[in-house]
């Protein structure tokens, strides 16, 4: 993925054949978010917890992303969000938790044609977690954590004010205090950008 992206980015800076619309954008996506995370061993062993792991069928839940943009020329966005998990992820005998995040990333395009581009994205997310206990062992709690998040994508643009776009990031660990420090998320996403 680290490679992919690199080599995406770096094609990118090299890439003028198509002009890019430059300016303003808002985009809103929805997908699936998912979030498996690992409950502490010395909290496993107060809730009287064995299975410490969420299985990766319960992780995902359904997600929803709006944000504001700035095409700055052919290569190169600036964007700014907020994402939303929707449904808190459970791990039975422990409890859920569930997180949104505040994001800001880089996009290093590469134009394909005047209508298909792709992109490799890197990001800084500040993720807010809420742990709601399902044990008397365990103390619900609220926390936040930095995380660092890689990402890919490709857009379709249907004419210059409105494209669609599909990618796929990772969004760092979330460190949830006395709970996890093992929470990796990430998010499969679809979305519609209107140009202003």
């Amino acid at each position: 993925m680290k490679k992919l992206l690199i080599a995406t980015i770096l094609a990118a800076a090299g890439t003028t054949a198509f002009a890019a619309d430059n300016g303003v954008y808002g985009f809103g996506n929805i997908g699936i978010s998912s979030n498996q995370w690992t409950l502490k061993d010395g909290a496993a062993a107060r809730a009287g917890v064995f299975d410490t792991k969420v299985n990766r069928d319960d992780s995902t839940s359904g997600m929803l992303e709006i944000g504001v943009g700035n095409r700055i020329n052919d290569n190169l966005a600036i964007e700014g969000s907020y994402l939303t998990h929707g449904d808190a992820t459970k791990l039975n005998g422990a409890g859920t938790l569930d997180y949104d995040a505040f994001r800001v990333a880089a996009l290093g395009i590469i134009p394909v044609n005047d209508k298909v581009e792709v992109y490799g994205k890197v990001s800084a997310n500040y993720l807010r977690s809420d742990f709601s206990s399902h044990s008397p062992a365990l103390s619900s709690s609220n926390d936040s954590s930095i995380g660092v998040g890689l990402g890919v994508g490709a857009a379709y643009k249907f004419n210059k004010q409105v494209s669609a776009r599909v990618e796929y990031e990772n969004l760092g660990n979330i460190q949830h205090q006395n709970i996890t420090d093992t929470a990796p998320a990430a998010a499969l996403k679809v979305g519609l950008a209107y140009r202003f």
